[in-house]
């Protein structure tokens, strides 16, 4: 862990000092060890496209995301043992956390999108104190499943081997119809995801999970963590936005709900 945090910091000043920070999407995971800013390059004009608020600039999600990531993520996703790929392993680490960091800080986009829509709803809500009312409000359950069913299907072709070369048509080399070949890839493409997301139903002790990864686990982050935190922060920025400090329980520092193992759920 020091390893990785010392890889972290490093690459974070090296980002710094190219202005990555600056980019309202963008989150350093450890802004304290940042260096001053440098007079030498001018500053970048973001169109203005949050509140105002100088406090929206502090939703930082990142210490939640770090702990859940060391301690929830990958243990689901990588086998216990050593394999001594340190490095590697720190810089790859690095860069799917920061990947995450700015899937999850879109929420402040998201919720200021979701503000202009019904200002007068969100803030009635927020005067009231109602933040489970904010967060029913903003919720797309229709959305939410979409994002988790795109997340299993991708991670069930995952590290698979391409199917079009297997096609006929494209191994004979002759000019046929584009159209069909493409049609008929993207078929057999579905076909295989399906078989795959099958391969993972079952008995939960007894799944036997081909390919790279585990699609139920992959669905389980996105569901359980990444969708949630992203909700918090748009929760947070709303109660913000509506002029009110977020209850304590959308602190940039927990989940509102709290998880400490991920719960596939297995494909029947």
């Amino acid at each position: 862990m020091l390893l990785q945090s010392s890889v972290s910091i490093t690459q974070e000043k090296l980002h710094s000092a190219v202005r990555r920070y600056e980019s309202p999407e963008e989150h350093a995971f450890f802004p304290d060890r940042l260096p001053p800013q440098s007079e030498s390059m001018e500053q970048i004009d973001y169109p203005n496209l949050l509140s105002n608020d100088p406090a929206i600039n502090e939703l930082n999600w990142n210490p939640i995301l770090y702990q859940k990531y060391l301690n929830v993520i990958i243990p689901s996703i990588a086998a216990e043992g050593d394999d001594e790929q340190y490095g590697s392993t720190c810089v790859t680490d690095t860069a799917a956390l920061q990947a995450l960091s700015k899937r999850i800080h879109y929420g402040k986009f998201v919720a200021e999108s979701k503000y202009r829509s019904n200002p007068e709803g969100f803030q009635r809500l927020v005067d009231a104190g109602d933040a489970d009312g904010v967060m029913e409000l903003l919720t797309n359950a229709k959305v939410e499943e979409q994002v988790l069913t795109r997340a299993r299907l991708k991670a069930t072709t995952y590290g698979r081997e391409p199917m079009l070369s297997s096609f006929p048509m494209a191994r004979n080399g002759k000019d046929g119809d584009s159209t069909s070949i493409i049609a008929a890839a993207a078929a057999m493409a579905v076909v295989a995801a399906v078989e795959a997301m099958q391969d993972s139903g079952g008995d939960e002790d007894n799944v036997k999970v081909k390919g790279k990864v585990d699609p139920a686990i992959i669905e389980a982050i996105y569901r359980e963590l990444i969708i949630p935190m992203t909700k918090d922060i748009e929760v947070a920025y709303l109660f913000l936005r509506c002029g009110r400090e977020p209850p304590k329980e959308y602190a940039s520092d927990r989940m509102s709900i709290d998880v400490t193992k991920l719960s596939p759920r297995r494909a029947i």
